[in-house]
């Protein structure tokens, strides 16, 4: 029960950091965007978290937990740094890009960036796998690693919604199709990378 209780941890983290970053952006309004409700990108942090939580919890059990644990990590990072970069990108994302063509974009817009909005995801992430490694679910060299395959299964996200600009139960698909996406390079890089 040891995962358990650290999964716990490390979901408040994610949590934390998202209520955080919700705060912060509600108190900088950027002229011209409407805010979403909390509803939306609070579902997406749940959907994609939930899948980490549940490779930590069942990775006891399964084969090689060390690595099952980190691609949880991964999966968690991942739905930390889509939260973050969702309510920063709408509050400071001046100026905003699209993946698929960096053309500039209003802020808010769905599958934009900002580079405020990169380093806060980049932040979040490094910072939920830092916790996971203060709580003993990772290793000394592991928080990099999966902080690294939660940015780029983020920016996979980023990609898909300005790519399909899926709406409704397809933005929480995509979301834990990231965080899956997350899982599986954060398990590859930590096994192949020790």
């Amino acid at each position: 029960m040891p995962h358990v209780t650290a999964v716990t941890a490390v979901l408040a983290g994610v949590v934390s950091l998202w209520a955080i970053a919700r705060l912060l952006a509600s108190r900088a309004p950027v002229s011209g965007t409407t805010p979403l409700p909390a509803v939306r990108s609070g579902t997406r942090l749940v959907a994609a978290a939930t899948s980490g939580a549940a490779l930590i919890v069942a990775a006891p059990a399964l084969p090689q937990p060390m690595y099952v644990t980190a691609a949880g990590v991964a999966a968690l990072c991942t739905a930390a740094a889509i939260g973050v970069r969702g309510e920063f990108g709408r509050s400071y994302g001046v100026p905003a890009y699209v993946i698929p063509s960096l053309r500039t974009v209003p802020p808010g817009t769905s599958g934009s960036i900002s580079a405020a909005a990169a380093l806060a995801a980049a932040a979040a992430a490094f910072l939920v796998a830092a916790l996971a490694f203060g709580v003993r679910l990772l290793g000394p060299s592991d928080p990099a690693l999966v902080a690294l395959a939660a940015y780029v299964a983020m920016l996979f996200e980023v990609w898909v919604d300005g790519t399909w600009k899926p709406t409704g139960a397809a933005r929480l698909v995509s979301a834990v199709a990231a965080a899956l996406l997350g899982a599986v390079l954060g398990f590859g890089l930590v096994f192949w990378l020790p």
